[in-house]
């Protein structure tokens, strides 16, 4: 049982983090980012999505080009 919540809390922190690492990689539309920094944050917010499906495989592509989507209409804005 204590397990469990072991794996409850990393996950928590791991999607914490994720998600602040995302948040500080966001730019204002004047700004540019260079294409691995948009790949980066497109990778960390896919592995949110995973994280917020409970880390079910077999989506990978979905959860990929949804974070693409996500990342770059942030962008635009």
């Amino acid at each position: 049982m204590r397990l469990g919540r072991k794996i409850t809390s990393r996950k928590a922190v791991s999607k914490a983090i994720a998600k602040q690492e995302f948040e500080t990689q966001k730019t204002t539309p004047d700004a540019q980012m260079a294409p691995e920094e948009i790949q980066d944050a497109i990778r960390l917010k896919a592995y949110e999505l995973y994280m917020q499906r409970g880390c079910q495989n077999g989506n990978d592509l979905q959860d990929w080009l949804a974070a693409e989507q996500l990342v770059l209409q942030a962008l635009s804005n």
